[in-house]
Parts: C-alpha cells; sequence; structure tokens
C-alpha cells in the first residue's frame, strides 16, 4: 500500500520549475494500492506543484457532446478515470469549457485555464494552447502510447496533417451561469473511417531520443515531456513521418 508521502516521492522525481503547470493523464489501477484511495493521488499531485503551480486532470466525455449533443460543465461526468472524475467534484476546481475536451483545473492559474474558450478544441486560445505557451509538463502514469499524451493532436492541428480533418458538433451548453444556449464546438477528428491513431511508433520513438523521460510513481511507470520540446520533436515527425502516428485500416469484403 503506498502512502502520499510514496507518491510525492515518485512524482518529485520529475524535473519540474516553481510555478509550472502539469496535465496529468493517469490510469489509478496501474498505481497500485493507495492509502486514501484516488483522492491521495489528487493531493500528492497539488503538493508536488506547490502553490504556484497548477494541475490539469482530463474530464473527457466525448459522448455527451458529439453523439447527445448536450454538456453540462457542472454536471456531465468524466469518462476518463476516477482521478479526473474527483478533481472534478472538488469545490476548489475550475472546469474549462470546452465540451468534449475539458480539464479539471486545480491550483494557481485555475482561472486563466477556465477562460481558455476556443470554438476549436486544439485553437489559439484552447487549454492545449494556454499549456504550450506556459511550457507545463505533460505526465502520463501508466498508460498505453495511444491513450495518453493527448496534446499529440493539438500538435497535429498546428503542425497541419492530411489525415485529420476539423468537425463541428452543436449542441445545449449549459455553464456555470447555468443558462442553456445552443453552441457549436469543433474537435480535430479522424479524415474517415480507415483512419486508425496509433502513436506508438513515434512516442517510442521520442521516448528512446530522452525528449520523453521515464519515472516510476508506485507500481506504474511513468512518462514525462515538457510542452515545448515535445511540441518540437513531434511536429518534426507529424511533418516528415506521419505514418509512425496513424495508420489506414484496409476494408474488409
Amino acid at each position: 500500500m503506498y502512502s502520499f508521502s510514496d507518491l510525492l516521492k515518485g512524482f518529485q522525481a520529475i524535473p519540474l520549475t516553481t510555478g509550472r503547470a502539469i496535465m496529468v493523464h493517469s490510469s489509478y489501477k496501474s498505481l497500485g494500492g493507495v492509502a486514501g484511495g484516488a483522492e491521495t493521488v489528487i493531493d500528492a499531485l497539488l503538493e508536488w506543484v506547490g502553490n504556484e503551480g497548477t494541475v490539469l486532470l482530463p474530464t473527457f466525455n466525448f459522448v455527451s457532446w458529439s453523439e447527445n449533443h448536450y454538456f453540462d460543465i457542472a454536471e456531465t461526468p468524466s469518462h476518463m478515470g476516477i482521478i479526473g472524475e474527483l478533481a472534478r467534484k472538488r469545490p476548489q476546481a475550475v472546469r474549462t469549457p470546452h465540451p468534449m475536451y475539458p480539464f479539471a483545473a486545480l491550483g494557481e492559474q485555475k482561472d486563466e485555464f477556465g477562460a481558455c474558450d476556443d470554438i476549436e478544441a486544439f485553437g489559439p486560445n484552447s487549454v492545449f494552447a494556454c499549456f504550450h505557451k506556459l511550457n507545463g509538463i505533460i505526465v502520463s502514469i501508466g498508460l498505453h502510447w495511444n491513450h495518453t499524451f493527448t496534446i499529440h493532436h493539438y500538435v497535429e492541428y498546428r503542425t497541419g496533417c492530411a489525415y485529420r480533418r476539423v468537425k463541428h458538433f452543436a449542441g445545449t451548453y449549459i455553464g456555470y451561469d447555468r443558462v442553456p444556449r445552443l453552441k457549436t464546438y469543433s474537435m480535430f477528428v479522424r479524415k474517415d473511417e480507415r483512419v486508425v491513431t496509433d502513436i506508438a511508433a513515434g512516442m517510442g520513438e521520442l521516448h528512446a531520443s530522452g525528449v520523453i523521460g521515464t519515472t516510476r510513481v508506485g507500481d506504474a511507470i511513468a512518462h514525462y515531456a515538457s510542452a515545448e520540446d515535445f511540441f518540437e520533436n513531434m511536429s518534426v515527425i507529424v511533418r516528415q513521418h506521419p505514418e509512425k502516428l496513424h495508420r489506414i485500416k484496409q476494408p474488409t469484403f
């Protein structure tokens, strides 16, 4: 059973300067037993970044907006695991506005991230763009390459690629003012159903070159990278070797 101190020690092995924002994708089960449960993980992350830092935890729910055409910033649950869902429910948390890529923001700059209301999930006023400008640290805990580092889609959007396109979704949106509105948001989706996101080769290359670092937190392998280093190196792969980030599913007859 891992304690708060055990988790904190693991996180502190990742280089972090004062006031930095972290974007954390995680598998709670991968950590092993944690005294106090997932709330302890959130507390350890907040202790790690300190009073001047900010923690961003994904609370994505693609079905709510893209299929049901409804999103309530205060009530729509996260489909990204228990850590993000518990963070979303904390009274001091601010949920960022995009209905397909919302984050629970905790810490010093939570309101700045909460103001990142861009129609496009990866646009210039998105959470991902603000995080990039701040050169935050991306952290992945116990996840396969294809289920983490969502910011790689932001790199694809900014760099440009032929295998994804912008798609708009409209629906009923209820913000913190509790007033229902008809709104439209967009997302950089796969060009068509034949495209399969498979970033393992590209991520493995960045890991092998040292752009992505590795440490251990509890029982989990954790990977991390600075937003700027990741953007600079991933954009090269997007331009020169897009086959390392997706594959085309062959038709079956």
